[in-house]
């Protein structure tokens, strides 16, 4: 099965994302591109897409919503797994855990993947926590963050990301028949 993992990201952590994502599928046998979003042009040669962007003022980033746009109607009926990275992940935050649960109690979907709903075959959306460095949130986001109990640093669940990404596997198998 040939898989194609898109990303867009801000500062990098989307891709360390979706470089560990399509490393763990290729781990499992599977054949991977990984790309930018906004470079794909066509998706035709793929039979699984995996797709995910970083999260800023709770939406995916434009160029992501831009190519999604674009792409949408060869992704129609399609097989299609979806990942946003933000502040809070389902099982890691940079924010204050008292935060975080209240967080993904109350976010929703971004809308980039409600609209893919309604087009491809998605199997799956996971929120992963990114990586955050000082100078990442400008301004009064600084208070912000700093208020909500912010922590500079790494918060990435590597082993979340790759159980994840096993599951992408085992589940499309499962769906071909393997």
């Amino acid at each position: 099965m040939t898989v194609l993992v898109g990303y867009a990201t801000a500062r990098g952590s989307t891709r360390g994302v979706a470089e560990r994502i399509a490393a763990q599928l290729e781990c499992a046998g599977e054949q991977v591109d990984v790309q930018p979003l906004s470079d794909i042009t066509s998706v035709r040669e793929y039979e699984t897409f995996v797709v995910g962007s970083a999260i800023h003022s709770g939406q995916w980033l434009p160029e992501a919503a831009a190519a999604i746009g674009r792409l949408r109607p060869q992704l129609a009926g399609r097989a299609l797994w979806a990942y946003s990275v933000s502040s809070v992940g389902a099982t890691s935050t940079i924010l204050s855990n008292r935060v975080a649960s209240y967080l993904r109690r109350v976010t929703p979907e971004p809308r980039v993947v409600q609209h893919l709903r309604e087009a491809a075959d998605v199997r799956g959306h996971r929120f992963f926590a990114g990586a955050i460095g000082r100078g990442d949130w400008p301004g009064f986001g600084r208070v912000l963050f700093r208020l909500m109990g912010g922590h500079y640093g790494d918060a990435r669940d590597w082993a979340d990301i790759d159980q994840w990404a096993e599951s992408i596997h085992h589940r499309d198998a499962q769906v071909r028949g393997e």
